[in-house]
């Protein structure tokens, strides 16, 4: 409601929610005519809100919102701007990060400019509250994937940067809340299921476009948020896999190991043949 930007319509979706957020909604909605409220009586995930406000949205543009963060004034403005000047149908933007018991931050989000579809393959892409996409990009990739669990952000930057240019804007245009315990970046188990989703979701892709390697990383990432959750067992196999994917760092290791234990054994034998020629002559 205080963005510079006032040209705009609000929609919220309740999903399932058990607080006040649907009679707070509508009380605004009384003397907002620009806001409308869609409630789901169960939780369906975040995708499946996104989905539906974007399909409700009547805007040339569309731009998300969690519930939990908040968009500075002129985050509107700013994007839009953006698209404008550079045409795109996609723009991204840095942020500030609030953390527990510490003072709110830059974020210093990657600078993603132009066309990213292989470098998007290759690391997470914009956060949602970042992106501000055309109507006709979200439909152009057919909505949001309400099968990917975490790291949902990163598919739908992927999907869009196949078809479309992203343009930046370096100024931070949301808070990113980062001190409630319960947010999904905090669940690792989640973040390690959804990270694999992306991943053998855009297999192909990935190792046509950045090899084995690129595969063999995301593995280790993987395996890294399991470990963090505290699954050993998932944790060593998605390690296995990024072995399997890219053995050379081991090969290479066995090499050295194998190395440094031949040139012990040369040692070793010329000292033992010193000293058999020296107990000889001393006989």
């Amino acid at each position: 409601m205080a963005q510079t930007f006032q040209d705009f319509e609000i929609i919220v979706v309740d999903d399932g929610s058990r607080d006040e957020t649907v009679k707070t909604a509508l009380a605004l909605a009384c003397s907002e005519p620009r806001l409308r409220v869609f409630r789901s009586e169960t939780n369906r995930g975040a995708q499946a809100a996104r989905n539906a406000g974007a399909q409700a949205a009547r805007g040339k543009w569309l731009a998300f919102l969690d519930s939990d963060d908040e968009w500075l004034p002129r985050s509107l403005e700013l994007r839009l701007r953006v698209a404008a000047v550079e045409n795109v149908e996609v723009v991204h933007s840095d942020c500030y990060i609030l953390r527990k018991d510490m003072p709110q931050d830059l974020f210093n989000v990657p600078v993603l400019r132009g066309e990213i579809y292989s470098e998007l393959l290759g690391y997470p892409g914009p956060m949602f509250q970042a992106m501000l996409m055309s109507a006709n990009a979200f439909r152009q990739i057919g909505g949001l994937d309400e099968t990917i669990v975490a790291y949902q952000e990163w598919d739908t930057a992927i999907r869009l940067g196949r078809g479309f240019r992203f343009a930046y804007e370096s100024a931070p245009t949301f808070v990113y809340n980062c001190q409630e315990p319960d947010t999904i970046s905090k669940d690792e188990r989640r973040s390690a299921q959804g990270y694999s989703q992306v991943v053998r979701k855009h297999l192909l892709p990935i190792m046509l476009r950045l090899g084995p390697r690129a595969i063999s990383n995301h593995y280790r990432v993987i395996a890294r948020h399991y470990s963090l959750a505290g699954d050993a067992r998932q944790a060593r196999m998605s390690s296995f896999i990024a072995l399997l994917w890219w053995p050379v760092p081991v090969v290479r290791s066995c090499a050295r190991l194998l190395k440094r234990s031949m040139s012990g054994m040369i040692v070793s034998k010329t000292r033992n043949q010193h000293f058999h020629e020296i107990s000889i002559r001393r006989s």
